[in-house]
C-alpha cells in the first residue's frame, strides 16, 4: 500500500519539469524487461555543461588539487580557471555557433570553431 503511494508521489514529482535541473543533468528511467520495476533518477552529463557549471567543476578541481598538495596541477588550474572567466563572452557566443553548425549539418566550420574553443580556453 505505502509502496504505491509512494511510486505515485516520486513520479508526480519527476512530471514538475521546473524541479528538475537542466545544466548538464538529463532524466532517465529505467524499466526492467518484464515491466515489474521502473523508477527515473537524474544523471549528470557533461556534454550538457553551460560555462557556469564548467567554471564550478573547474574550481572544485582546483581544491581538491591544493587539498592533496598536487600544486602543479593547482597552477594549471588555476591558469585555466582565468584563461575561461577571461574569454567567457567569446566562449559563449563560438558555443552558440558550434551548436547552430551542428544543426544545420556544417561539419567544416563546426572544426573551425571548435578549434577556436579550445584555443580561447
Amino acid at each position: 500500500m505505502y509502496y504505491n503511494y509512494f511510486n505515485r508521489m516520486i513520479n508526480e514529482l519527476f512530471k514538475m519539469d521546473e524541479l528538475i535541473p537542466t545544466n548538464g543533468w538529463e532524466k532517465k528511467t529505467y524499466k526492467s524487461d518484464d515491466g515489474m520495476i521502473s523508477f527515473t533518477y537524474m544523471t549528470n552529463n557533461p556534454s550538457k555543461l553551460n560555462q557556469k557549471d564548467e567554471l564550478y567543476l573547474l574550481k572544485q578541481e582546483l581544491e581538491n588539487a591544493v587539498e592533496e598538495q598536487r600544486f602543479e596541477d593547482a597552477v594549471k588550474l588555476r591558469d585555466k580557471i582565468k584563461s575561461v572567466e577571461k574569454n567567457k563572452n567569446e566562449l559563449e557566443k563560438l558555443n552558440k555557433e558550434l551548436n547552430e553548425c551542428i544543426k544545420s549539418q556544417n561539419f567544416e566550420k563546426a572544426i573551425e570553431i571548435r578549434d577556436e574553443i579550445k584555443k580561447l580556453k
